[in-house]
């Protein structure tokens, strides 16, 4: 009788013993497929975030292009690779973490620049409008090319404004010795009424978002901000001076007052917006190839001396061909 117990005991024994042999080695296989399971989703992690970090980076480097290796990231690396043209553009990224890789691909197309609607060599909206036009200055809304050649579309005004009431008022405003100087379609003085139905706001965010270049107040008597070869999306947050020598070409946004003398010229589209009460000063020989546009609650406008302001669509579809958004279209994305 008691060497059965002795022989049940010890069989319970080695049960017990083999249970917990089992359960330790059970243990152990989850802990590994755990621990795997981790480091492959952090290799993943590290590859996505790859992509994402880098198409920021597009976004503030519009010609970025090649190999990008050990970048650290949530203690791995990875390794991105962008090639292709806008419109096909391919980004592969490899996230490393311990021994487990991850393999991310995306095809994108950067989106187009959209330009606003240009109804006139001047565009102004507005609900106050004050307008000190006043020397020889011109104001010509038929089409010119940079060079000052006749250019291949039709004229339009030579002043748009967004009411009949701001029309009258312009009018009767321009001084005899300028009416002639405001020209375009329709007869001479050119001014239009133009209902204004834009949204400002998401066109103008929109350049902000990309811009190629950003400063702030001050004088700019020297510098470019953009060429024709390699227009530019400038914006200026604040009130600021052109001036000199200064020239550029695209898109400038100005947030302020604008003051441009001397020999500045623009070529494209500027947009004066997003203060309240905006003061735009023009004086000497100082213009304008595109197209301006000035919308704000209340504008003062002065403008005197030799300026010009001329409609050129050749300088406002350099713009629209070659300047670069800041948005992505994602076409796929693979991993």
């Amino acid at each position: 009788m008691g060497k059965g117990i002795l022989i049940v005991i010890a069989g319970i024994s080695l049960i017990i013993t083999l249970l917990i042999l089992s359960l330790d080695a059970n243990n152990e296989s989850g802990m590994k497929t755990t621990a795997a399971y981790f480091d492959e989703m952090q290799a993943r992690l590290i590859s996505n975030s790859g992509i994402e970090i880098y198409l920021e980076k597009l976004r503030r480097d519009k010609s970025l292009t090649g190999t990008f290796p050990d970048n650290n990231l949530m203690n791995g690396d990875y390794d991105v690779t962008i090639w292709g043209p806008d419109t096909a553009l391919e980004i592969k990224s490899i996230g490393n973490f311990n021994d487990v890789s991850h393999t991310s691909l995306i095809k994108a197309r950067r989106e187009a620049v959209i330009l606003p609607p240009i109804t006139s060599s001047i565009y102004i909206g507005t609900n106050n409008l004050n307008l000190h036009l006043s020397g020889d200055m011109t104001i010509d809304g038929n089409d010119y090319n940079i060079d000052g050649s006749a250019g291949p579309n039709p004229p339009l005004p030579g002043i748009g404004v967004s009411n009949a009431t701001d029309s009258a008022f312009v009018i009767d405003s321009l001084k005899p010795k300028i009416t002639n100087d405001i020209k375009g379609a329709g007869g001479v003085p050119s001014v239009y009424t133009t209902p204004d139905t834009t949204n400002w706001d998401e066109i103008t965010q929109n350049f902000i978002f990309a811009a190629d270049t950003t400063v702030t107040s001050g004088t700019f008597s020297q510098g470019t901000f953009g060429t024709m070869t390699n227009p530019e999306i400038t914006y200026v947050n604040g009130d600021v001076t052109l001036s000199g020598n200064a020239t550029g070409s695209g898109v400038m946004i100005v947030n302020g007052d604008l003051n441009m003398s001397g020999n500045f010229t623009f070529y494209g589209i500027l947009i004066v917006y997003g203060k309240s009460q905006i003061t735009t000063k023009v004086t000497g020989g100082a213009g304008i190839y595109g197209s301006a546009i000035i919308v704000g609650d209340g504008i003062n406008m002065m403008a005197s001396g030799h300026a010009g302001f001329y409609y050129s669509s050749q300088a406002i579809n350099n713009a629209k061909t070659n300047l670069k958004s800041s948005r992505f279209h994602i076409l796929s994305w693979w991993e």
